[in-house]
């Protein structure tokens, strides 16, 4: 079991954080936000008749938590890994003192974090209101969430040689799922695919919470989350390894 170094943890985070707000990830929290509001308008306008509606507002924050975790998760985490590349700095740090765990947890948390503050800022800016339970829920959820889409984002930045390519992997990824499980009510086949992914089952839990249906969130949805973190984890470490960048 590799010890973990506060001081070392804490000087990875900070060099994360300060590269999270010089790249364009900052971009991405703002993108949701501004998805959230223009979904929010369209549902009450277009779709409604203006007024307050929990379901259509439901739909707008599904959209946005979407938006947020299945964009800012992983294309920001595997910006920042690529950015190690391309610097040659990942090398640096994986054969001096700094070990994999230290440098796993150190990158992850930054992104992590904001994105799940952006997260609950989604829910008043849909025009949602929760009780406890709803909360608890949503926390557990967006959280469990958020930490497969950053795990994915480190797995998908190995395979990114540079920063220029991480939009090439990531797009395909982050396309799916966000898409499948929006348009789940429409098309038949993606409501199935949608019942398999992370994205899908947060998407299902706040429709849910705003039609009031109980149970908020399907054992289901719960196995594939933490299936999900596991496998990710799993494929990380074995890719990490592969790759070389791990000093024994």
């Amino acid at each position: 079991m590799k010890t973990i170094h506060i001081n070392k943890l804490v000087a990875i985070i900070e060099m994360k954080t300060r590269a999270f707000f010089k790249k364009n990830c900052i971009i991405m929290p703002i993108f949701a936000i501004g998805c959230t509001i223009m979904y929010r308008f369209l549902f009450q306008n277009v779709a409604n008749d203006g007024t307050f509606n929990a379901v259509l507002n439901g739909e707008a924050l599904a959209m946005g938590l979407v938006t947020n975790i299945g964009g800012n998760g992983i294309y920001c985490c595997s910006l920042l890994l690529a950015e190690e590349k391309e610097k040659k700095t990942l090398r640096v740090l994986m054969t001096s003192s700094v070990n994999a765990l230290e440098f796993f947890i150190g990158s992850i948390l930054p992104v992590f974090f904001f994105t799940a503050v952006i997260n609950f800022i989604l829910v008043p800016i849909s025009g949602m209101t929760l009780t406890l339970t709803q909360w608890i829920w949503f926390t557990v959820m967006t959280i469990l969430g958020t930490l497969t889409s950053c795990i994915l984002g480190m797995l998908l930045g190995i395979f990114a040689k540079d920063q220029v390519s991480t939009s090439t992997i990531t797009t395909p990824f982050i396309l799916t799922l966000m898409l499948v499980p929006m348009f789940s009510t429409i098309i038949e086949s993606f409501k199935t695919v949608s019942h398999f992914i992370f994205t899908g089952a947060i998407m299902e839990m706040i429709s849910n919470i705003a039609s009031h249906q109980t149970p908020y969130v399907e054992l289901s949805g719960m196995i594939v989350m933490v299936i999900e973190i596991i496998l990710a984890i799993l494929l990380f470490i074995f890719f990490y390894k592969k790759n070389g960048y791990e000093k024994d």
